[in-house]
């Protein structure tokens, strides 16, 4: 071979090497701006944000919804956030102003309104009682692909053991039930109670909110639920754990532990409703008349009388469950 094809050949080579290592580096930033595209996309659409604006008694059907909707977001790799209706601020107004993503109603009762015709998108019936999820069009993209997934949930063997969880909804049918005797092990109560409270605080609505800022199925107040590192008080997992944190926290700091289950019980569930300083306080002036402060029935009448009957409801309540059982 020639000087000359030496060359040629040898600079070919070096020419094509140069080539490769360029491109190999082309599409290692192409690989990261990719993934860069997907981090900004996911940060700004990680959650899926819903409000379930139903009635009060619609109890135990909220949650189910709720679990509907978690399942779905995270067939979709999202986290779903609650965001609560106002009442304050018309509830088609935060879908229209896009403050929340899915609007959980009764077509029924709250049919759209004119000045949204057309403009949303509406699942088939979610229950037999008219409860739909409506989309704004412009902000769902994935509304078929939600109908879609809808219908293979529906088809799903486990579909009717799920449905049964929460459906008919009653006092006596509470869907939290084999949560409620997981958590109630650590705290030594029978989960038959932390049900009876529940029961009494929200009536199994996990979108429960009151003035007073107390939240979900236990209706845990914000500050607590942020001493108690519940991230998210709507969720029932989370604010059922709250709870019962708390309780704990009670039994702890106005050191029951010694009395006898029935009255420890009564005087955390005291606390709950009105307050520990307050309840303190309460045996404090008991002991001072020579009355046995970690008698409940003793402190009972310094409490405020909506703390006495909060206590008296949920232990009949607890009573009339335990002998139907038996």
């Amino acid at each position: 071979m020639s000087k000359k094809k030496i060359f040629i050949a040898l600079a070919a080579t070096f020419l094509i090497s140069i080539l490769i290592r360029e491109y190999h580096n082309w599409l290692l930033h192409r690989s990261s701006d990719m993934r860069n595209e997907r981090s900004v996309l996911l940060s700004d659409r990680d959650s899926l944000r819903c409000t379930i604006y139903l009635p009060s008694h619609a109890g135990a059907r909220v949650g189910y919804h709720y679990e509907i909707m978690k399942r779905f977001a995270g067939s979709h790799n999202l986290i779903v956030k609650y965001i609560p209706a106002i009442d304050s601020v018309p509830v088609w107004d935060l879908l229209k102003n896009q403050h929340t993503d899915i609007l959980v109603i009764n077509i029924i009762h709250d049919p759209v309104p004119k000045s949204l015709a057309g403009k949303v998108c509406i699942t088939p019936r979610i229950t037999p009682l008219g409860e739909v999820w409506i989309m704004m069009k412009d902000h769902c993209p994935w509304h078929l692909s939600l109908v879609h997934w809808l219908t293979l949930f529906k088809q799903n063997p486990h579909f009717q053991k799920f449905t049964n969880r929460f459906l008919p909804s009653s006092a006596d049918r509470c869907p939290y039930d084999s949560l409620l005797r997981v958590v109630s092990k650590p705290l030594g109560w029978d989960w038959i109670m932390l049900r009876s409270v529940m029961y009494q605080e929200s009536q199994y609505r996990m979108n429960a909110h009151s003035p007073n800022n107390a939240i979900g199925l236990m209706q845990i107040r914000g500050s607590t639920a942020k001493d108690m590192n519940v991230e998210n008080p709507f969720d029932p997992e989370e604010n059922i754990k709250g709870a019962v944190r708390y309780f704990a926290f009670l039994r702890r700091n106005m050191q029951l532990s010694h009395l006898p289950a029935e009255e420890e019980i009564n005087f955390v569930l005291a606390a709950y409703n009105a307050g520990m300083t307050r309840i303190q306080n309460d045996r404090e002036e008991v002991a001072k008349e020579g009355k046995n402060p970690d008698i409940w029935a003793h402190v009972a009448v310094y409490a405020p009388k909506q703390t006495q009957e909060y206590v008296q409801q949920v232990r009949n309540r607890y009573m009339g469950w335990v002998s139907a059982s038996e």
